[in-house]
């Protein structure tokens, strides 16, 4: 059941948010929702680690699929469900089409899409321009 999903065009190159996405501590600094996050070794299929939603408990996640330079999915465990964020990048001529979506599975998945829904679609736009914003500027191409 997806909870959430936002898109943005953004004149920044590909490499450079995806540069941003590997900076697990460095979430903080675009995503208006965390408050830390890190990963417990190299970015990819396999690893764990941990973030502070802001005013939440800390949550434990796994990237559970990549496409190096363009998709990654990560899955959190809830209880009686998973809650999976999808992030992808697609090039275009303008630079960078940017899509992140947030679902969420399991036998209690509509119960935890009432709750957290409304927090995601306020935070989501406003975490992605930030993100857009640092890949777009100086030192990031």
């Amino acid at each position: 059941m997806i909870i959430t999903q936002h898109t943005l065009e953004t004149t920044a190159l590909p490499g450079n948010i995806w540069t941003l996405w590997m900076d697990v501590p460095g979430y903080k600094d675009w995503d208006e929702g965390i408050e830390w996050a890190k990963l417990g070794g190299e970015f990819k299929v396999g690893a764990s680690g941990e973030l502070k939603p802001t005013g939440g408990r800390v949550a434990v996640f796994t990237i559970t699929e990549m496409v190096e330079g363009h998709s990654f999915s990560d899955s959190t465990p809830l209880p009686f469900a998973q809650l999976r964020f999808h992030h992808a990048l697609e090039p275009t001529a303008m630079g960078t089409r940017l899509t992140h979506r947030i679902e969420v599975e399991g036998p209690l998945a509509w119960i935890w899409a009432q709750v957290l829904r409304p927090a995601f679609r306020a935070n989501l736009p406003a975490s992605m321009r930030k993100l857009a914003r640092l890949a777009e500027g100086p030192g990031t191409r």
